[in-house]
């Protein structure tokens, strides 16, 4: 090495020194570990990454390099923080369910959220009620934005070709579900703020949420670790705990979540709008909180809704497949592991609601007409009878049925008919058939026809057996309109003998259903008095006949 050279060379040495007392230790200390790759010289490297290339003189002397041209691979080199390069990130928008509002920062309009839209440093975003939002940052980590929140995007800064990512967001209400890539180099973090607490992780999947009426918030960490600060206090929470922190208090000793609750059997699919889904419940929890996406990673939310009891009525959405995810949440508003599962929906078009007749209705001597409401899904109608109630087989079908009402002649008596209908859309997709009804087609109880047989003492009428089990309502009139009833008795056979009376008499007889059921009356019979003068002692013997029956 000649004179010059070596002047040159102490002056670099001297100069480094100097720039190295000027760099604290807590900059030392935040560096960036590099791996080198063959063919690597320092030059090059701070070409790359550093913003000033002449650094190269300076990482020489940090990490002891012999030859600056001539690394050898896999050496470890230590880089301060503060000499990378560094430029503002930004986050994007990669889904969207519902509405939801951006604020951009310096802009005196806010803008509609939608799919691909980037947000930069100092922006706002806004989500409504139902609504949620999938943001991917630069080092791909993910947040899912639920409905009712506001989150400010504080701090988004990306170093270089490095990998490292700094992302910091300030949750100000609502909640937010992370999927925190694990973060390469001392510089990469993120971290979620919230009035009451700081969420700090390494890479990890965790919940966050934050209420302004009590000021406190929830940290719920599902895999790896997260350091959440609240006051001067800093707890690490484990995968499987959760904590609760009050504004400028510490965060609480953290709480095992909260066991996945057990979900009870549904139909499947579910046909009708409003059904309940319901779960087991669980003895630690105070409520339950109930989710629904149209992706099993959850991605987005469609529903989001809490139950203080183990079951919940489901919201009225199109047909399709969906998931459901359920927690149970404890006293301290710590929700716990999540039960998920698949269901699906079809309850569209919706079904009308049978109207008439009532269900087990018994019907006599008239056509059954099956009536139902209208539904405003519906173009025309399909309907189904059937002897069974699990409709295995069906005896009348009817389609393209524009009015409420249908007129089932064809059904015979003496049988129990189910009906059901369903509605069938303009663009000829048939819904879920209605609840089911039965219907109890019984014939008239016969029309008795009494052969009148006189005597000298006695009269006897007789008539034709009927249905089974049926019986017989006697009268016994002064006038023909049987407006004075003189007696009124029921037979089980269908003959009787009585005296005949002093006067002229008036009888008939009906039949009686087994349920009570009342037939029309027969041809009324005019009774004669005896040709004798006796009329005592056949008065008092037809009275004694008709008490002995």
């Amino acid at each position: 090495m000649d004179v010059n050279k070596a002047n040159i060379f102490n002056r670099s040495t001297v100069l480094a020194y100097l720039l190295l007392l000027f760099i604290s230790p807590h900059t030392l200390a935040q560096e960036w570990i590099y791996t080198v790759v063959k063919g690597d010289t320092l030059s090059e490297f701070s070409q790359k990454h550093l913003y000033k290339t002449s650094y190269w003189k300076q990482l020489q002397i940090i990490n002891n390099v012999a030859d600056p041209k001539r690394i050898p691979e896999n050496t470890k080199l230590r880089i301060p923080i503060a000499w990378i390069k560094s430029q503002p990130s930004s986050a994007e928008i990669m889904n969207i369910t519902g509405s939801a509002t951006v604020y951009h920062k310096g802009k005196p309009n806010s803008q509609k959220a939608t799919k691909n839209l980037k947000l930069n440093l100092g922006d706002q975003l806004e989500t409504g009620p139902q609504s949620s939002v999938r943001i991917r940052f630069a080092d791909n980590s993910e947040i899912v934005v639920l409905q009712n929140s506001t989150v400010n995007f504080n701090h988004m800064t990306q170093y270089g070709d490095t990998g490292m990512v700094d992302s910091r967001i300030r949750l100000m209400s609502g909640d937010v579900e992370t999927r925190a890539k694990t973060q390469k180099g001392n510089a990469a973090r993120f971290e979620i703020h919230t009035p009451a607490a700081i969420s700090a992780v390494r890479g990890t999947h965790f919940r966050t949420s934050y209420s302004a009426n009590n000021d406190s918030a929830h940290v719920e960490v599902l895999e790896g670790g997260v350091a959440v600060k609240g006051g001067r206090t800093t707890r690490l929470i484990r995968s499987g705990f959760g904590t609760r922190i009050k504004k400028d208090s510490a965060p609480l000793k953290p709480k095992k979540l909260l066991q996945a609750p057990q979900l009870l059997p549904y139909p499947t699919p579910i046909e009708l709008v409003g059904s309940q889904i319901q779960w087991a419940t669980i003895k630690e929890a105070a409520s339950y909180r109930f989710l629904i996406s149209e992706s099993d990673q959850f991605n987005t939310v469609l529903w989001d809704s809490s139950s203080d009891r183990s079951a919940i009525s489901l919201p009225d959405l199109n047909d399709g497949t969906y998931y459901l995810a359920l927690r149970a949440v404890d006293r301290y508003g710590i929700e716990g592991f999540e039960t998920t599962q698949a269901f699906t929906l079809n309850a569209h078009p919706q079904p009308p609601f049978p109207v008439a007749p009532n269900d087990l209705a018994v019907i006599r001597g008239a056509t059954p007409l099956l009536e139902w409401t209208h539904s405003s899904e519906a173009s025309r109608y399909h309907i189904e009878v059937s002897t069974a109630a699990t409709f295995k087989t069906t005896i009348l079908t009817a389609s393209n049925l524009t009015e409420t009402t249908f007129n089932a002649s064809e059904l015979t008596a003496s049988n129990t008919y189910y009906w059901r209908v369903a509605s069938i859309a303009e663009d000829n997709e048939q819904g879920p058939f209605s609840p089911t009804r039965a219907i109890v087609i019984k014939p008239l109880p016969t029309v008795p026809e009494p052969a009148l047989k006189e005597a000298d003492n006695e009269i006897k009428l007789s008539w034709g057996r009927g249905l089974d089990n049926e019986t017989y309502q006697i009268q016994i009139a002064r006038d023909r309109s049987f407006t004075t009833i003189i007696t009124e008795t029921t037979l089980f056979e269908p003959e009787i003998t009585i005296p005949r009376p002093e006067g002229y008499r008036y009888i008939r007889v009906r039949s009686l259903a087994d349920d009570g059921f009342e037939g029309a009356w027969g041809v009324t019979q005019e009774l004669t008095p005896p040709p004798s003068d006796s009329w005592i002692y056949i008065y008092g013997s037809f009275l004694l006949t008709i008490l002995a029956l």
